[in-house]
């Protein structure tokens, strides 16, 4: 049996956020809606796998694993604690599309 089978681990209830399109002129960067909620585990990395992904220079700060959809696209982003997370790839977690994983990282302003 997979880990991932278990409904006790997807306990982290995230919010996939699709950007806005809009038809003025000006265009705010900041325009996304809320697209779906799902429950995930959330994962942070740190320690090795952190600094692996920081030297092969890959921003990935946390992993979300998800049941498997197919709508989701790596131009949203990921709301979970009201902290943004650009979404850096999906990808499947095993052979049987069961799971996906969503590698991400937070989106830090500079004010």
């Amino acid at each position: 049996m997979n880990l991932y089978q278990q409904p006790y681990n997807l306990r982290n209830r995230i919010t996939i956020q699709k950007k806005v399109e809009s038809t003025e002129p000006f265009q705010s960067l900041d325009d996304y809606e809320d697209h779906i909620k799902l429950w995930s585990e959330a994962r942070f990395l740190r320690g090795r796998n952190f600094y692996n992904a920081r030297a092969a220079n890959v921003k990935t700060d946390v992993e979300f694993v998800v049941r498997y959809r197919t709508d989701l696209k790596e131009t949203m982003r990921v709301m979970y604690k009201n902290r943004n997370y650009e979404i850096e790839g999906i990808i499947p977690l095993d052979n049987s599309n069961s799971f996906l994983m969503i590698k991400a990282y937070e989106i830090k302003y500079d004010m």
